[in-house]
């Protein structure tokens, strides 16, 4: 797990891993400028320690918040600033930031320190000095609520709390909420602890205390986040310090988090974009939330769309920080055709099976993973020189798949020439023999028998077809899907016509849906024996076979 701590600036979201920091800015064109630099940093050998990581998240939070506070102010530069920026070659917006942090300390010395103490003592005399000293507290804190309060309506701060909004929105923990959280119990431990002494001994009394209170408030924060009725504690704390983000601020905050996730290892440098480039992280980061919105996203399925467009493998992708914009508008109409629920075999015309690769068409259904546990059963449990049928082979991937990497001699027959069609294809690409028949189950095998029948048959009920999700039913040709009222109509008919096309002791093996397993079992009783019920990778009944009695 990669550790790292994510930031707003002025500009962008930057994020700081151990050996590297990644910022993403949104110029004044609207344009996302990314930019990597290499930098040592201790952050994932202190994020483990109990106690230890809160003081070490403290430390180089507050480190980096003012990084980004020193990027945020945006003023009309007058001639006096413009001219003391340039002498000492100074960003206007740190001489305002400096200016303002020191008026902000003398204003707050007074303010925190002398005026609660007053308001308690002279005002309400009588009460007894925990009571005071708790008065003192709330009157700090209500002050401090205020101060943020009104900070946050300063212009020249709403884009770094938008910023910051989009930060929370990538990461679960986010420095300004929990330094605002701790920042306010602090306040109420050191009014009620009430030191009195000596000036430096109060200072370094207060400041252990502080440093002990940070690292326990992240803890409770930490702790506070996994619970909704705590998350909304922390809201009324978090209320200071977010506003709405806009979704090009929080595109920053994903391009950020995209490329912690690849971690590559090109560091330095600000990518220079020309006008026929595009990020590689902005455009991945805008085609997963379109999925996202569609429900449709998954990591494999966006990746297999960039690979197949770049014509990278997954390693390589992983590596590249810009495309053309040609490639852009290629990736991005792929990736709408999957938001609207085509599948990316479809989209492509190829699937992989196995290992292999396949052609797919409107014809044929798209080959499962789930299917591949269907040939590993048959592969495992068949002698090599087994003379296999299989039944409605569809793209072939079953009947080509036994061939090649079975190596058994295969005849596959469907009722859809069409589907023949690409089954050949399939097998000629992977330069494997296969014998193809168009035969409805049985018809047109005629009275050969073989030692091994295989069938991954229509299974699903009738009046579940229209029930199916978009990318099948609308993508996948219903003759591969409809099984009949119960689902089991084909494997009824083909367990009935088996025994006369078997050799002595020949199998069986189907593949079948959810919840058909016993019904499957049942049917087989009658002519088979040594029945057997495989469970795929996801734990679910897939396959099962048989013996000929």
């Amino acid at each position: 797990m990669k550790k790292y701590l994510i930031f707003p600036s002025s500009k962008g979201i930057f994020a700081i891993m151990q050996n590297k920091q990644i910022s993403a800015n949104i110029s004044n064109s609207g344009r996302i400028l990314l930019s990597e630099f290499k930098i040592k940093s201790n952050l994932n050998n202190n994020f483990l320690l109990f106690f230890i990581r809160g003081f070490f998240y403290f430390i180089f939070g507050f480190y980096y918040t003012i990084f980004g506070i020193l990027k945020t102010s945006q003023i009309e530069h007058s001639k006096v600033v413009n001219k003391t920026s340039k002498n000492l070659n100074i960003d206007h917006g740190d001489i305002l930031f400096f200016v303002t942090f020191v008026l902000s300390i003398l204003l707050s010395l007074f303010v925190l320190g002398y005026l609660p103490i007053v308001i308690s003592f002279y005002i309400i005399p009588n009460f007894n000095i925990f009571a005071k000293r708790l008065i003192i507290a709330l009157i700090k804190m209500a002050i401090i609520f205020g101060v943020l309060l009104i900070v946050k309506q300063f212009p020249s701060f709403a884009q770094f709390y938008r910023l910051n909004s989009a930060c929370a929105k990538v990461q679960k923990l986010n420095y300004l909420e929990y330094f605002v959280f701790a920042f306010f119990v602090n306040t109420l431990v050191i009014s009620l602890v009430g030191i009195t002494t000596s000036t430096w001994y109060f200072l370094f009394a207060n400041l252990f205390i502080s440093l002990v209170v940070f690292s326990l408030c992240f803890e409770l924060y930490v702790l506070m986040k996994k619970f909704k009725f705590t998350n909304k504690i922390l809201s009324i704390f978090g209320f200071l310090i977010f506003q709405n983000a806009s979704r090009l601020e929080i595109k920053c905050a994903n391009i950020v988090i995209n490329e912690i996730e690849l971690d590559n290892n090109k560091r330095g440098n600000m990518i220079n974009l020309t006008s026929d480039h595009v990020l590689f992280s902005e455009m991945y980061v805008e085609c997963k939330q379109i999925l996202e919105n569609a429900n449709k996203f998954e990591k494999s399925d966006l990746d297999f769309i960039c690979c197949e467009i770049l014509n990278k493998n997954r390693a390589e992708i992983r590596l590249l920080k810009t495309i053309t914009r040609q490639e852009y508008k290629d990736i991005l109409k792929a990736v709408q055709k999957r938001a609207k629920g085509e599948p990316v075999t479809k989209i492509f015309g190829k699937a992989n099976f196995y290992g292999l690769d396949f052609v797919v068409t409107k014809d044929v259904l798209s080959p499962r993973m789930d299917t591949e546990r269907l040939v590993e059963t048959v592969i495992n449990n068949c002698d090599k020189k087994s003379n296999i049928l299989e039944i409605g082979t569809g793209s072939g991937a079953i009947a080509v798949t036994l061939a090649k990497i079975g190596g058994f001699k295969v005849t596959a027959v469907d009722i859809s020439n069409k589907a023949l069609e690409v089954a050949k294809k399939n097998a000629q690409n992977n330069n494997v023999k296969v014998k193809f028949l168009q035969s409805d189950l049985f018809s047109a095998v005629g009275k050969k028998k073989f030692d091994v029948i295989v069938s991954n048959p229509p299974y699903i009920p009738t009046k579940d077809v229209l029930e199916l999700d978009d990318e099948v039913k609308n993508y996948d040709p219903i003759l591969a899907l409809d099984g009949g009222e119960s689902g089991l109509d084909f494997y009824q008919r083909i367990i009935d016509q088996a025994p006369a096309y078997l050799t002595k002791n020949g199998k069986i093996f189907f593949e079948i849906g959810i919840g058909q397993a016993k019904d499957v079992k049942k049917l087989l009783q009658n002519n088979f024996k040594n029945i057997n019920i495989v469970k795929d990778y996801n734990k679910i009944n897939r396959v099962v076979y048989a013996q000929l009695k």
